[in-house]
């Protein structure tokens, strides 16, 4: 159980991350169509012009999707062990008196167990984590039932799109085929948060990633997306 649940907890960093970015306000985007086969032309993500990025060319985090707004988004996750079905819902709340952005995802893992876990953030207008908690059950069984100190920094997930000092370097371009859609011209990224190097794809229209595979010593983490609104 404690590599599951390690691996569970490296998920929810990464995927909560790209959940409170540039979430100013709740306001949704047009949504995804979830599963269906639409196709997508995807030039720049960003809404910096319109031209494609020279290879090795950097951009901030706070760039790449300007102000999106949206109130969910869902996505599949799959490594060479493990595969969960993970919705995230942002909306503005207050936590012990004070406004804040409440974030909260529940990952519903199929193998190598059948778990749900709920998992409640809230963040203040400064990016500073006011707490929250987190609650896992399976079969029935609560396995995990805990609340998240105020500032836990182990608990509290970096924010790479609105952080301006994370860097994406892009790569090129290259078609991608995930459940939300097919994007023939998705922009493929790399960047390297807390040590862990990880790739991105962004689409022209959708205000987060389209996918992402984060590096793993003992396994690859893919994110694909499923839809949002």
């Amino acid at each position: 159980m404690k590599i599951s649940r390690i691996r569970i907890m490296a998920i929810m960093l990464v995927v909560i991350a790209v959940a409170i970015a540039g979430c100013s306000s709740t306001s949704p985007t047009t949504p995804a169509t979830g599963g269906s086969s639409a196709t997508t032309t995807a030039t720049v993500a960003s809404s910096g012009g319109s031209s494609t990025p020279a290879a090795g060319s950097v951009v901030s985090g706070a760039n790449l999707f300007g102000n999106a707004n949206y109130k969910w988004f869902e996505y599949k996750m799959t490594s060479k062990d493990m595969s969960s079905d993970m919705k995230m819902e942002i909306s503005q709340d207050t936590y012990q008196g004070k406004a804040a952005t409440h974030t909260k995802m529940t990952n519903t893992m199929t193998t190598p167990m059948a778990a749900t876990t709920v998992y409640d953030m809230y963040v203040d207008a400064s990016g500073v984590s006011l707490g929250g908690h987190m609650k896992m059950i399976s079969n029935g069984q609560t396995i995990m039932d805990q609340d998240i100190p105020a500032g836990d920094s182990s608990q509290t997930p970096t924010n790479p799109n609105a952080d301006k000092t994370v860097q994406y370097t892009f790569v090129g371009v290259e078609p991608v085929i995930v459940p939300a859609g097919t994007y023939p011209a998705a922009l493929k990224y790399t960047a390297t948060i807390q040590g862990t190097t990880s790739t991105y794809w962004t689409a022209t229209g959708v205000p987060i990633f389209i996918k992402m595979v984060v590096e793993s010593t003992d396994g690859d983490i893919t994110q694909e997306l499923v839809g949002w609104g």
